[in-house]
Formats: C-alpha cells, structure tokens, sequence
C-alpha cells in the first residue's frame, strides 16, 4: 500500500491512480485516469528489483524502440518514463502507459474455457502472428509471448509488453539471475532462450506462439510440470505429444503447424511467424531442412480439411496436388464433398470454375438454392461452407489476391463482394462474362461476352478500358476468355478461341496491359494456371504442368502429367482446375 501512495503522488500531475488490476513476475499494472486526455489507461510499473537491474537510461531508450511499432494487433504505447527520482530515500519507479482494454486476455478466456472452438484458436493464433512478424521486420523480437500478453479486445487479438522483455534481455542474463527473476515463461519458453542464450530470434517468438496455440486447441500447453525446472526439462529434452489424440476435430493441417513451430532447433522452425500463419491456415507444411514433408495423421482422422468443395449433381471428385520446388512432394488428397443443404450444385462447367482462394483456405463455388444460382464460399480450415448474399445468378468467381474479396458476373454486371462486410459492389456492364482475373494491382481484367476482346477496369470502380485489339476473321467470331494475370500484375494469359464451332481450335496467348503485345503460348485453348516456374493447363482430359519463364512467355522442357481424368466442357475448353499460391491444385 505504502508503494502505491508512493507511486500516485509521483504521477499526480499526470495521472490518478485508481487501483491495482494485476501482478505478474516482472511488474504491477494499475488502473488509471489520463488526466490530460480524460480517458481510461493501464499504467505499468516495473519491480523495484528488475528497475534496478536494467536501470532508466536502458528501459526509456528500448521503450523507446518499441513505442514506433503501429500495427493493428500490437497494444499501442503512450507514454513511459521514471517517476519520483527526486527526494531522499524515495523510491523510483519506471513505468510505461498503455490504452486500457475493455475486455479479458487469453489466459482470463482459456481459464474459464480451457479449449477454445478451433476457428477461434487459430484466428486469435493468425493475429498474434501478424504482429509478430511486422515487429520482426522491424527488428524487434518479443521474448515473452505467453496468454497472459494477449489481450482480447471485441474478439481481436492485442500483443502487449514488447518492451520489458527486450530492455531486460539487453541487461544480462547474470544479473537477471542475481534477482531471482527469469526472462521468459518456462510453458512457452524456446529451448534456446531456456538455454539462456544471448541472441534470440524471430524463431524464439515463433516457437512461443505455436506453445500458444497448441495450449488453445487442447487445453494446456505443450510441456507441464510441478516446478519450473521440471518444465524447462522437458523443454529441452522431450517432443510434444500429438494433439489429434486429445482432439479429433483438430485440422491436420493445423497439427502439423504447432508440431513444427515447437521443434528443438530454431532452423527446423517456420522462418517468419507468417510462414507459421500460412501453414496453420493451410498451407503446406515442409521442414525447414526441405528433407521430409509432415504428412496428415493416418486412419481414421484422414479428412479433407485442405480440399473441399461439392460441385456436380450430388457430388465431385476433387483432387490436391502440390508442385513445390522442395524434394518431397505432397501426397494427393482426394474427397466426394455434398451439395449444401438444399441446394442443386448443378452442372460444373461454363458459370462454376471452382476456385481455390489465393492463400489456399477457402473454396468459391456456384450452388442453385431456389430460383437461382448464388455464390458460396467454403473455409477449408474449419469445413463450413456460406452462401454469400447478394450473389444472386452469380457465375465465373474468382478472387483478389488479398482472398479478402471475389469478383463474380451477375444480371449483366460485372460486380465483387467483400467477404467481411458482405458489401456488393458493380464495376462494369457485360453482356456474358468469360471469365475474370483480379492483379496484385487492383486492376480486373475480364472477359465481357462471348466474342469479343478483354477489358480492365479498376477494382474499386471506374471506367472500362479495351485491353488490346482481336485481328478480325471473316468467318468466324473470336472470342477471348478466362483470362489470368501473371505475378507481375500486367502481364496475363487468356484463351482465344471461336465462339462457336465442334473442337478445340483456339490458342493460349501473352498480353500486357497498355499494349497490343499478344504472343502464342499454347497452340491449343484451355483454361491456365501459373505456379512455382511452371504454367498448367489442361490437354485431352489431362492436367499438365511445363517449365514457363513469364519474363520470355516461353514454355521450357517437356510437360508432365499431373492428373488423369480430367474433366472438361466446352470441347475441351475450360478443364476444371485452380491453384493457390502455394501451389496447391483444386
């Protein structure tokens, strides 16, 4: 009691101390009123212990390193400093000022739940790593990353105290030690910051968060103990047990991702917290030393968590494959998925070009609900599918790059939806739409009919513009189509073709925004993909994939089969197949 009558006359002028909200190992946070700003803040204060080990000059200038990260999901810093350094005898305090959150942190949520739903886990997991990985990239490391620092705030996840951990590194470990104290939570502590190792990295943080994470999934972390020294024990020296066993429902995917982001050496970890992000979202997941591929768990838990769409009458055979430049291929991942509850999938061809979402978690695809066709999309993290309102007689989807947004043809519009809001929005007016593909750009290039050149227009809307000029034919109507932009965002490839005939006459061709460029890629019209250095297409009910140099628009070595039995409409025009960035084929 005497410190906090201490410490509010030191703040007075500044702040009005209200009360205690919590302690923990390394400091003592207080609610109180900004008196300048009348509103709400959460004051930090360090133990008088760890203060006199890292010392003001040392705490104000890492605070200060720490107060320039701006991210959505980093609690933002407001003010810091020492407080009642003058006078004899008088303690000094030094503290830093946080926005007060309204709400509870991970540890308040995971004490009344234990295991959080799994959508939510790895959303909460997505966050964190967010701003992990933008702090990294502004070189600062965490080193304390535990639910305790997580702040819940309207469902979204907040990243709090980047600066104690990292001014009480830059101390030393030798004196660290003389407090008593230690610089970490052995739960989530990484094997080399257990070790008590100088120089930590981004892979410390990442390993903390997969602790995280997997503690939200089943329920308690990965490493438990009566004694801190008992857990760092294990920390050291034992795996983690699997969490398929503790909970069936858990995505593979997601497994494999925790098991990885807890492995022993920091180089067999994810490199980024994004690349951990990416995998616990579903993207493939490859040790670090490119040697062995973490597969799915076998038996009874081989589920289509990754791959998942229904499209046909009553069901489609869908196939995964992943063209990775890495040793190990991945294995192909194969299910029979149902129409959605009441709805007619229909016939998948010319207005249901299934597609995978750029970052390889969600499925769009077309379902009759009723009178008409409408657009759903389906999580491939969670298995749940949604129909997205507005969409109604929607055909041809496709996605932003962002897999934030898709673009549609409905009611002769050309239109997208933000998946977010819900919002609908109409660029352009078609006639039929072919086809569209969104550049990293924001720039749509579609296809507005069934003859007739490409168009682009602007992703959030203005004035169409005609991409190019098609050599006319007199006798007989072209059509170009599903046109995809190349990684540059101006270059693109699309299929040129006749609008009417009895086989497969047209041509894969090279444009480029702004100019009339248009080289012959393929003798042949198919619906194409670019992943990874090669180009895909389908050829006489196969899925190719042939060496291709963007740069050059010039196919290279000898095309590989992929996938047998494929099946195609329009005389074999528009073979039915997407690919993610990770190379992952739907």
């Amino acid at each position: 009691m005497a410190d906090l009558t201490r410490l509010a006359a030191a703040l007075s002028d500044r702040y009005r101390i209200e009360r205690e909200l919590g302690a923990g190992g390394m400091a003592t946070v207080y609610l109180a009123q900004d008196l300048k700003h009348d509103r709400k803040v959460a004051i930090k204060v360090l133990r008088a212990e760890l203060a006199a080990v890292i010392g003001a000059d040392r705490f104000l200038a890492e605070i200060k390193t720490t107060a320039n990260l701006q991210h959505p999901h980093i609690l933002p810093l407001f003010d810091s400093g020492e407080a009642g350094k003058q006078g004899s005898g008088g303690q000094t305090f030094l503290f830093y000022v946080m926005p007060y959150v309204e709400g509870e942190s991970l540890r308040d949520r995971l004490n009344r739940e234990k295991q959080l739903p799994i959508t939510d886990a790895i959303r909460i997991a997505t966050e964190v790593a967010g701003a992990l990985d933008y702090a990294h990239r502004h070189s600062v490391i965490h080193r304390d990353i535990k639910p305790e620092n997580i702040l819940l705030h309207d469902g979204s996840a907040l990243v709090a105290d980047f600066g104690i951990a990292l001014a009480a590194s830059k101390a030393g470990s030798t004196r660290m030690t003389e407090t008593g104290m230690s610089l970490g939570t052995p739960h989530y502590m990484s094997p080399e910051q257990a070790m008590g190792e100088r120089e930590i990295g981004p892979q410390s943080d990442v390993y903390a968060l997969g602790a995280v994470t997997y503690e939200m999934l089943v329920g308690e972390p990965p490493f438990t103990g009566p004694t801190a020294q008992s857990i760092v024990a294990k920390v050291l020296t034992e795996d983690p047990r699997p969490l398929a066993p503790k909970r069936r429902t858990i995505p593979p995917s997601a497994e494999a991702a925790v098991l990885m982001a807890l492995e022993k050496l920091p180089a067999d970890r994810f490199a980024t917290a994004a690349e951990f992000s990416a995998a616990l979202n579903g993207a493939a997941v490859t040790a670090r030393t490119g040697t062995r591929m973490i597969p799915a768990p076998s038996g009874s838990r081989v589920r289509m968590p990754l791959i998942a769409a229904g499209i046909v009458a009553v069901a489609l055979l869908l196939t995964a494959v992943m063209l990775s430049r890495r040793p190990a291929p991945a294995l192909p991942l194969r299910a029979s998925l149902m129409a959605p509850a009441g709805c007619d999938l229909g016939a998948v061809g010319t207005n249901n070009l299934v597609q995978v979402s750029p970052d390889g978690s969600m499925v769009a695809f077309v379902a009759s609900c009723g009178s008409e066709p409408v657009l759903w999309v389906r999580s491939l993290v969670s298995g749940e599918s949604r129909q997205l309102q507005g969409t109604g007689n929607a055909s041809y989807p496709f996605w932003a790059p962002n897999s934030k947004s898709l673009g549609f043809f409905a009611e002769t519009k050309l239109k997208r939806i933000d998946l977010e809001t819900g919002v609908v929005q109409d660029l352009a007016t078609v006639v039929g739409g072919r086809g569209g593909s969104w550049s990293t750009k924001d720039v749509v290039l579609y296809a507005p009919d069934i003859a007739g050149p490409l168009y682009q227009v602007s992703a959030t809307g203005g004035i169409p513009a005609m991409v190019g000029a098609i050599p006319p034919d007199s006798q007989k109507i072209v059509t170009c189509r599903i046109p995809m932009f190349l990684p540059d965002g101006e270059h693109f490839l699309y299929s040129r073709g006749v609008a009417a005939g009895t086989a497969n006459t047209g041509t894969v061709r090279l444009g480029k925004l702004g100019t009339l460029d248009d080289r012959m890629v393929l003798p042949f019209a198919s619906n194409v993909a670019y992943t990874d250095g090669r180009l895909l297409f389908g050829r006489n009910g196969l899925l190719m994939a042939q060496p291709f140099d963007p740069a050059s628009a010039k196919l290279s070595g000898q095309p590989v089969s992929i996938v047998p039995g494929l099946e195609s409409w329009q005389f074999r025009f528009l073979e039915n197949f997407s690919v993610s960035e990770d190379g992952r084929i739907l």
